[in-house]
């Protein structure tokens, strides 16, 4: 079971969009399981799953650490911690093993980036300044509801390939005799604003060995 446990916590933390799901989730499911299941023993599914997502945080600051060696660049209101979180990865890659390590990593905002592919974004969290939820409690980001002015968002050359190719995916399915006029223009205005997107961060972007010199 405990093997069943820590296979299932990896499986969930690493779907597209797992990470921030389960911060949102399972944020709540721990208070209606607190005195159930879920709190027998050091072996909880909400311990794996803390541990989980700080792993997946971990590799995707490794990842971006990476990148930014090798010149990728950023754009963003948030660009800079996310470079600045980004060098703290070497720190603790690897090494999540308990769950004390994770709620450190967790309570940490100098290293919480949420990597959200379907909005071709990063979200360098900060709840004071998030604008997903504002008139609300969460304590976690909500990538259905990203603003393009908030001061949390973050781009790299990744996300700005990945605007052009929706973007080229958009104007195809645009281009489809089968699709009605007024929805080709919605698509077509839409990849639109994906390239204008992608064309400010190619403006606006910096790269780490500019910042440090």
């Amino acid at each position: 079971m405990a093997r069943f446990r820590r296979s299932l916590a990896w499986h969930i933390a690493r779907r597209p969009g797992g990470p921030v799901a389960l911060v949102i989730r399972y944020g709540h499911m721990r208070t209606a399981l607190s005195a159930g299941y879920a709190a027998r023993g050091r072996g909880g599914i909400h311990e794996l799953l803390d541990i989980e997502i700080v792993r997946v945080t971990a590799d995707t600051l490794t990842t971006f650490h990476d990148d930014l060696a090798a010149g990728t660049g950023i754009s963003g209101p948030a660009a800079w911690r996310a470079i600045h979180a980004a060098a703290q990865a070497p720190t603790f890659a690897g090494t999540i093993r308990t769950h004390r390590q994770a709620q450190d990593l967790l309570g940490d905002p100098a290293v919480t980036v949420h990597d959200t592919p379907h909005s071709f974004l990063m979200c360098v969290y900060n709840r004071d300044r998030a604008l997903c939820h504002r008139l609300d409690i969460a304590d976690a980001p909500s990538p259905d509801r990203c603003w393009p002015s908030c001061a949390n968002i973050a781009r790299s050359d990744r996300h700005a390939d990945e605007l052009l190719q929706h973007a080229r995916a958009l104007d195809k399915h645009a281009a489809l005799e089968a699709v009605p006029g007024p929805l080709a223009d919605r698509l077509a205005q839409h990849a639109g604003r994906l390239r204008d997107v992608a064309d400010r961060h190619k403006h606006d972007r910096v790269h780490f060995q500019e910042l440090t010199s």
